[in-house]
Order: structure tokens, then C-alpha cells, then sequence
């Protein structure tokens, strides 16, 4: 098999902890209880998006490959890695034959061929569609000129399929580990219309746990053991019961008291807890940033984007307020993707190009404003109203109305979900927002900014710039090192634009009781349970 990846990125990593106290563990220790940041959005892998839906999906499903623990692809429900052929552009895989659905229905091939093409259809509105670009047809599918069933995968039976690109793809074998490659059973999916993923009653799964106990909205939720799992000897758990805690003090109460097994914290909490022997600290390869919709007058302008992102001293942000092993960011693609010709991290190579100068900033700002014939300016940053967002936002409102004058900056703070809808529609003016990756390329964050990018919220438009993005990603696939070239450009190109303003690169920062085993790290950060155990 020809190996064309250029780039990896090992980002998984098992947790192995030590200690003697005890946590809650009833049923025989097959039962345990843990804590999310977030609340989920959709049980639906076509539109499972965010980072806590994505968790969800990797709990509950299972696609042709997944993350070890040294963050290198191996099998799930492909028997072995793809046979790679036609300089890089079909792919054929075969099929483990035992994959089931929790209604006992057989995985086949045919059930990829659905769910791919259910992704690329217009009508589902999957924002992870986007992913499966560069799969042959997929531009005219997703314009809406071509039927979904034209799309580039095929059954040769039923337990393999082929692949075909429009190009080879250096990526590509990442692409499918991830949600947007899921299968789907399709006498199920359209049995249940639009009420599929809604909730864990209309969903179906073929992944080590089953999702039970959440109705749409509410912030519980469980993962329990799904008996027709191919690989059922090796779920240990019986049980995973989720609620969202928002509060690091409750969530670190709860912990203490032995109510949860693993818990998230964030901020000064994580100084509080630096000796405790449960703390668990993960650099992930993922950006925080301010994302500025530049369909507002404001934002339009590039002078007064340069002069906002230039006024945020980053470093006091990561120190001073966050607290939580986080570090400035340098650019938005973060550190972490290193380029398998040399060796080059690419944003250490990249260098610093997101700086603070309040006294450029004033000028760029004032110009802004002359040029947009305004004298003051105010808008509004949406986020989500958990603790960490919360004091992100402060601290940005008092470092953009200290070093810009005439500017008036709210704060919107609202639930999770809530940001993900408005930013989607486009109903705000600044978005704090992040990405963690989902693939081992910078293109996984440059891409996002693409003029067609569904993720692209906040509307920003520079054929320039898609022109970078197209002379690395197809242009020059197959040749390693100039792709990077034009990938740091377009790197480079979004720091001197500005369409965001990356504030830091993110750390995972945990409290897991030592007795819990066996949980790996995937490559966004959050923890896979199926081969977890209680010991």
C-alpha cells in the first residue's frame, strides 16, 4: 500500500493513574458516573459538530477506523487499512463481517454508501459535509447538480466498498476515523424522518455503548453497554451515567465526595489542584479564539479586525486569568502538526504572528473608523455561560475598551447549544469560539475559513485566500513540500487579515480517580470509554 499521509500528529494517550481512594463504583464496579462541560446538541453523526456531540458519537458508534492510544489509525469495522490505488485517488476496503446494530441488523457495506450520501445531501444540512470534499462528485452534490447517490463510494458486496477521489488527499485515511464517515442504517434513519439523533429513543448505534436517558434538551444522560457490539468482550463498563456541571466548585465537590469518577476543570481551580494526585493535564493541538462576522459593518473592515486582535495581550489572558496550563496562541493552526519530511512543527515554524501592540492598535483602529465614517463603535461577544467562557469574556471586554477608544463592549453569555445556533445563523456580531482537531493536518483549521466552509460562521470571503487553500490541498497533493509552503501562507495570510483573532491554545485539564482505568484520550481532547475499566 502506497503511504501518502505528508503530515502526523500523535494526539491520543491512555491514562494510567495510581492511587488508593475510592470513588463511586456500585453494581460490582461496572458502574460509574462522570461529568461534562457541556450539554449535547444532536445524537445524529451527519450533524454531530462540536466537540460534545462528537464524544457522544465516538461513545455510541463505531466507523472503519479509530485512534490508538500512540494516535496512529487501526481497524474498527475495516478488516485491514485501505489498499490505496490509481496514484492515490480509490480506495478499497474490506469489511469485518460481524458488526452489528443494536437492533441486531448486520453493518454492511451498503450502510456506509447511505450515510455518506445522507452527509453530502443538501437537505440534511450536516455542517461536517465539508469533510468528505475531495470525494468524487462531491462539489456538484453539495451545489445541488448532482444527486447524493452519484457520490464517490460504492459496495462491491456486501462487506467492502470503493472509494473514489477527485484527488489524492494526504489526509485522507483520518477522514475516515471520524463521525462524518459513520454508517447508518437506512430502513431506521427514514423510519423515524426528522426525529432521528432528536433524541436516545430515535437513534440507533452499533458502537460499544447505547445512549439512554436523553430527551433532546436535558443534561443527563447514560452510556450503557450494547449487547450486540462485535466487540462486547471488551467493553467492561456496564454503565456510564453523564450529567453537565458548569460550576467547577460543584464539579469539584462532586468529585470529592466520590459522586464522580471524572470531572473537567479549568481556571484557577486547576492551580488549586496541582499537587492532588487525581489531577490528569493534556496539551491538546486545538485554538480558542474570537471569530468576527464580517457581514456586519464593523467587521468588514480589516483595519479595525487587525486592531482589535492586536490589543489582547495574550499572554497575561493564559497566566493571569485562565490559569489552566493553556499558552498564547501564536497563529491559529496551533503547535502539535508536524510535517513528516522534516520534522518541522508548523506553527513553531510559522513563528509568532499574533502579537500585542496597543499602540498600533489605536492607530489601525482610528483609521477603521475614519474609513467606515463613524466616530464610536459597540458590539456584542456571544459565548457559551460556562465559568472558563465567562472569564475569557471579561477579560476581553476590558482589554478591547482600555486600549481601543470609543468602543462599548457587551458580553451575551448563553448556553452551549444556544451559541451553536446563533453562531451558525449568523446572529452575532463576535463569537468566542475553538476548534480541536479532527485530523492530523493544518488544513483541519485553515479550511474553516474557506469561503464555502459551512463552519466558516463568520462569513468571511477572500478568493486570495482560497486560492492558497486550493494550491496546497489540490494544486500540490502530491508534492509534500510545496503544500506546506502554500500552507503556511494561507496560515500567515490569516493573521494579517484578521477574519479571527486567535486567543490560546487549549489544554485538557481532568480530575479522574486512579481507580478508573483504561480510558484513551482521542484526538479532540475528550475520553473514549470503551475499553475503560474500575480496578
Amino acid at each position: 500500500m502506497r503511504k501518502i499521509p505528508m503530515l502526523f500528529l500523535i494526539v491520543l494517550s491512555s491514562i494510567s493513574l495510581i492511587g488508593c481512594n475510592k470513588s463511586n463504583n456500585s453494581a460490582n464496579n461496572k458502574e460509574i458516573s462522570i461529568a461534562s462541560s457541556a450539554e449535547l446538541s444532536t445524537a445524529d453523526v451527519s450533524l454531530a459538530m462540536d466537540n460534545k456531540s462528537a464524544e457522544v458519537a465516538e461513545q455510541v458508534n463505531e466507523g472503519l477506523y479509530n485512534f490508538n492510544n500512540k494516535g496512529q489509525l487501526e481497524p474498527a469495522l475495516a478488516k485491514g487499512m485501505p489498499k490505496v490505488s490509481n496514484n492515490g485517488t480509490m480506495y478499497t476496503i474490506d469489511l469485518k463481517t460481524n458488526g452489528k446494530w443494536s437492533n441486531g441488523k448486520p453493518v454492511t457495506a451498503e450502510d456506509f454508501v447511505y450515510g455518506w450520501q445522507r452527509t453530502v445531501n443538501p437537505k440534511t444540512k450536516s455542517q461536517q459535509a465539508y469533510y468528505l470534499d475531495g470525494v468524487e462528485n462531491y462539489k456538484d452534490i453539495s451545489e445541488g447538480k448532482l444527486s447524493p447517490k452519484t457520490l464517490g463510494i460504492k459496495s462491491l458486496g456486501k462487506y467492502k466498498i470503493q472509494i473514489n477521489l477527485d484527488h489524492p488527499i494526504p489526509y485522507f485515511p483520518s477522514i475516515l476515523a471520524m463521525s462524518a464517515s459513520f454508517p447508518l442504517y437506512k430502513p431506521y434513519v427514514e423510519s423515524q424522518g426528522k426525529k432521528y439523533g432528536t433524541d436516545s429513543k430515535h437513534t440507533l448505534y452499533n458502537g460499544p455503548f447505547v445512549l439512554q436517558g436523553w430527551d433532546g434538551t436535558n443534561d443527563t444522560w447514560s452510556y450503557v453497554k450494547n449487547k450486540n457490539y462485535r466487540d462486547s468482550k471488551s467493553v467492561y463498563l456496564n454503565k456510564i451515567n453523564v450529567s453537565v456541571v458548569k460550576s467547577q466548585d460543584t464539579g469539584v465537590y462532586q468529585f470529592q465526595s466520590k459522586e464522580l469518577s471524572l470531572v473537567p476543570i479549568s481556571g484557577p481551580e486547576v492551580k488549586n489542584q496541582k499537587n492532588s494526585k487525581d489531577l490528569y493535564v493534556r496539551k491538546v493541538p486545538g485554538t480558542s479564539y474570537l471569530q468576527y462576522n464580517t457581514r456586519k459593518k464593523l467587521f468588514s473592515n480589516e483595519n479595525i479586525r487587525q486592531s482589535l486582535s492586536l490589543s489582547i495581550n495574550f499572554e497575561q489572558l493564559t497566566n493571569k486569568v485562565l490559569q489552566d496550563k493553556s499558552i498564547p496562541a501564536t497563529g491559529f493552526v496551533p503547535t502539535g502538526f508536524k510535517n513528516s519530511q522534516n520534522q518541522d512543527d508548523f506553527a513553531k515554524q510559522a513563528g509568532n504572528l499574533n502579537k500585542y501592540n496597543p499602540k498600533k492598535a489605536k492607530e489601525l483602529w482610528n483609521k477603521g473608523l475614519n474609513e467606515l465614517g463613524i466616530k464610536t463603535a459597540q458590539f456584542t461577544i456571544l459565548s457559551s455561560n460556562d465559568d472558563r467562557s465567562k472569564k475569557v469574556d471579561e477579560y476581553l471586554q476590558s482589554q478591547l475598551e482600555s486600549n481601543l477608544p470609543n468602543l462599548k463592549v457587551s458580553i451575551k453569555s448563553v448556553p452551549f447549544n444556544n451559541r451553536l445556533t446563533s453562531a451558525k445563523s449568523g446572529n452575532f456580531d463576535a463569537v468566542l469560539s475553538g476548534w480541536t482537531p479532527t485530523y492530523s493536518d493544518p488544513t483541519d483549521f485553515l479550511n474553516l475559513l474557506n469561503s464555502n466552509n459551512s463552519n466558516n460562521d463568520g462569513k468571511w470571503n477572500d478568493s486570495q485566500y482560497d486560492q492558497l487553500l486550493n494550491a496546497a490541498n489540490i494544486e500540490n497533493a502530491n508534492n509534500p513540500e510545496k503544500r506546506w509552503e502554500y500552507l503556511q501562507a494561507a496560515n500567515k495570510y490569516v493573521s494579517q487579515k484578521a477574519p479571527i483573532t486567535p486567543l490560546y491554545y487549549l489544554s485538557e485539564v481532568y480530575l479522574i480517580n486512579p481507580h478508573l482505568k483504561g480510558v484513551v484520550m482521542g484526538p479532540m481532547g475528550f475520553p473514549y470509554y470503551k475499553n475503560a475499566y474500575w480496578k
